[in-house]
């Protein structure tokens, strides 16, 4: 079972409601949600006396308060053992699908693409990325795995990648993969595309995506309370309650530093930097 907490804070206009509400009690809601087997248990606590009581809630939390759903606002007291459900898993694979839906799409393969994988978490990508481009560098810090990963996908697809360990590597991509992030001393060329899962620390003149929606279908929509993002609710679906299905998913909207993309419209981008590539 899922555990979900909301917690609200009345906001008052004026001193004398503000003085009458530390007179009043705190309520807490608990709702029990179903969608198939998967449950939800959503606990909406309204804090009128500006101090939580988290013993009231301990009752209703018991032993999910180590991975509880709640948004990033939410104060968890410290040293009790309550934990907000963190994954960047699911994020991970809205990231290298969007980048194969973008690729499958294109009219040409004349295209250079970069993976920053770092500590070789996603070797399984390379042979998706080889069907739409015959031309992919990746650079990690674990170039033995990638060199024995190299190999096996010469041997398959008859397609070579090449392997660096320097993020200089990436300067020549026109479309960048580096689901981790990408690091402030990276040089990208101003007309590529970027799709990461972090806001880089530096601001990049090219096309850089970090965040991401999605619209899950229902019942599941029903099921996501209105506190959480339905990314993050289904990424909690997705790696405590393994529903797997949602790992093939391609978000509906992509976020940049200035500019909200639609998979199409990143399609079209990236088409152009291809044909600019053929000219």
């Amino acid at each position: 079972m899922l555990t979900s907490l909301d917690i609200k804070t009345p906001e008052y206009n004026s001193r004398l409601k503000l003085w009458l509400s530390k007179l009043m009690f705190d309520s807490m809601k608990v709702e029990l949600r179903c969608a198939g087997e998967i449950k939800l248990k959503h606990i909406e606590y309204i804090n009128r006396s500006g101090k939580v009581n988290f013993k009231k809630i301990d009752k209703e939390v018991k032993a999910q308060r180590n991975r509880l759903l709640c948004n990033k606002n939410t104060t968890l007291p410290k040293n009790s053992g309550y934990k907000r459900f963190c994954s960047k898993e699911f994020e991970y694979r809205l990231c290298t699908n969007l980048a194969i839906s973008i690729l499958c799409r294109l009219k040409s393969s004349n295209l250079n693409v970069g993976v920053l994988d770092v500590d070789a978490s996603f070797t399984s990508l390379l042979k998706y990325l080889l069907k739409y481009t015959d031309s992919v560098v990746v650079v990690s810090g674990e170039t033995d795995i990638y060199k024995e990963v190299g190999e096996q996908l010469l041997n398959e697809l008859g397609a070579p990648i090449r392997i660096s360990k320097s993020l200089r590597s990436l300067e020549n991509c026109d479309l960048i993969i580096a689901p981790k992030g990408l690091p402030s001393n990276a040089v990208i060329k101003t007309d590529s595309v970027v799709l990461t899962t972090k806001k880089p620390q530096k601001h990049f003149d090219s096309t850089v995506v970090y965040d991401y929606r999605i619209e899950l279908e229902e019942p599941l929509s029903k099921l996501c309370p209105e506190c959480l993002s339905q990314v993050y609710f289904a990424s909690a679906l997705y790696t405590m309650c393994h529903l797997y299905k949602l790992g093939s998913s391609v978000p509906t909207l992509c976020i940049t530093e200035n500019k909200v993309h639609t998979p199409s419209s990143l399609k079209v981008l990236v088409q152009n930097i291809a044909d600019k590539t053929l000219t």
